[in-house]
């Protein structure tokens, strides 16, 4: 292995030499963007590791509304089950494509998308305190089965419960599935905007009534015909009046009608730009996994670096 990195290195310094100076400074530049990128994906991933690490894991019964970390299992919602488009298998969350090996028109053969999808169908999140529902619409969800297998038609006509990387590989067939699931009381981490619908808080009497009479004036015959009492086809100072406390009087009895129905609770993106999680792994996973890419990132960045300036010192002799 050192011999074949000694004769690698030993191409490239000689490249470097002989390399008119335009290839030799846009192979510079192609090499400092990848360091850079390196260098900003390892920083990316160490803030998510931390911030991870660093925030408290709220409890549903007495979250606050704001960016917050959960962490419990993941239910199906009443009503209509979810299943994954190629397995058939239940779950509450899925992510498919089908590829097809295209090797027509005297063309090297490549595995070309047809088809791809994902669920952006709500579920619930559940602790030991209670339940909100969840959107997963933007999320990078970590799933808990992941599979990969081959067929002859565009949709499997089975799905293997577990695949083997020998077998895909020496595979001849032409169609290639791929699919990722959330199972039904799975463990579930969730990081993410949590806020609360259907219990939200009053504007102000006066606003929403001057709202509704806004409403109102745009039908001005249902105007006349409630308020005008003396039938001169004008609403005057008195008439409005009553009309302004009849506004009122329903804004309170709507209020009331808010009060009395249950809250809801929704997890969904931030607007802001901060990470939107939802996985099947621990914290304690998450964040171990999370340090390893970053230390991948920053050795790749400084790979890279080094060899940015060991091709310059070949070329000049410095």
């Amino acid at each position: 292995m050192s011999g074949f990195i000694a004769s690698t290195l030993e191409v490239c310094a000689t490249l470097s030499r002989i390399l008119p100076p335009v290839w030799f400074w846009l192979i510079e530049i192609i090499i400092g963007i990848s360091a850079l990128a390196c260098c900003r994906a390892g920083i990316n991933s160490l803030y998510r590791s931390r911030l991870i690490a660093d925030m408290p894991t709220s409890k549903l019964r007495s979250a606050a509304q704001g960016y917050i970390e959960l962490e419990g299992y993941a239910k199906m919602m009443p009503g209509e089950p979810i299943y994954a488009p190629l397995s058939g298998k239940p779950c509450v969350w899925y992510r498919y494509t089908v590829d097809f090996f295209d090797n027509t028109n005297g063309r090297e053969g490549q595995w070309v998308q047809i088809e791809s999808g994902i669920s952006d169908s709500i579920f619930h999140l559940v602790d030991q305190t209670g339940s909100c529902v969840v959107d997963p619409d933007g999320a990078n969800v970590t799933p808990s089965v992941k599979l990969s297998w081959r067929g002859n038609t565009r949709r499997p006509m089975h799905s293997p419960k577990q695949t083997r990387f020998w077998s895909n590989l020496f595979s001849t067939e032409r169609y290639r599935y791929t699919e990722s699931r959330l199972h039904e009381y799975d463990p579930l981490y969730a990081i993410g905007y949590f806020t609360g619908l259907g219990c939200q808080e009053p504007m102000g009497i006066s606003e929403e009534a001057r709202d509704l009479l806004t409403l109102w004036k745009r039908d001005r015959g249902g105007l006349l015909q409630r308020f005008d009492a003396n039938r001169d086809g004008d609403i005057d100072i008195t008439e409005w009046e009553v009309a302004r406390q009849v506004a009122e009087t329903e804004v309170i009895a709507t209020w009331r009608e808010r009060q009395q129905q249950p809250e809801i609770n929704l997890l969904k993106k931030p607007t802001d730009g901060r990470p939107y999680l939802l996985s099947s792994e621990s914290q304690d996973q998450i964040i171990a996994r999370g340090r390893h890419i970053t230390l991948l990132w920053l050795l790749g960045f400084l790979v890279l670096s080094y060899f940015l300036v060991w091709l310059v010192r070949q070329r000049y002799g410095i």
